[in-house]
């Protein structure tokens, strides 16, 4: 499938997955970050370059060639993101617009199996969780505030950039959330099928 910039805006994609694996929404406090999951998928399945998430991250985005990244440079991504995603030009995100990008992006099949599982809507839950100010849609500073979060608590030392050692460390502590993630689901999945079981 070809990319597009629905496919990068993996804030979008990493919802959808969370909302598998979990059934609930709630998992996106959990190191959501767009670009931030990008450079850990692009790591994993293109182990040849770049060879880490950490890696990955500082070559998508440290345009100024210093070798760190800044709260600016990690943003950047987002604004054209937003704007593709916006597909009215309002200058919001709209459930409709939402859960248009999920059609547009992930196979049927699974958002049937979703809906059969009792799943929410992927489009009508990812603006629930993003629109802070509840007026049902979200605007361009609350599509960045996952990028923003998860960009603090990459920089630890709270100099306003974000080091490969720091990263490294915030790339690992994600890979063991998301570990432990499809731990609980494989145990859910588990749990429904001894209860669906005949008892011997």
């Amino acid at each position: 499938m070809p990319s597009t910039p629905l496919a990068e805006n993996s804030t979008l994609v990493y919802h959808l997955r969370s909302q598998i694996m979990q059934r609930a929404a709630s998992i996106l406090a959990v190191a959501i970050a767009g670009t931030f999951t990008t450079s850990l998928s692009l790591a994993q399945e293109a182990p040849a370059a770049p060879t880490t998430p950490a890696d990955a991250f500082i070559q998508q985005l440290d345009t100024d060639g210093d070798g760190k990244v800044s709260l600016e440079e990690a943003l950047a991504p987002q604004k054209p993101r937003f704007s593709e995603t916006d597909t009215d030009g309002d200058g919001f995100v709209s459930v409709e617009e939402a859960s248009t990008a999920f059609s547009n992006q992930v196979p049927a099949e699974m958002l049937e199996a979703m809906k059969e599982r009792g799943m929410p809507d992927p489009g009508e839950s990812f603006v629930k969780n993003l629109d802070k100010d509840g007026d049902g849609k979200i605007s361009i500073a609350e599509f960045e505030q996952p990028t923003v979060e998860s960009f603090k608590r990459m920089d630890t030392d709270g100099d306003g950039f974000a080091t490969k050692e720091e990263a490294t460390l915030f790339f690992e502590e994600m890979q063991r959330q998301m570990q432990e993630q499809m731990q609980q689901m494989q145990q859910m999945q588990q749990q429904q099928q001894d209860a669906a079981s005949p008892q011997q």
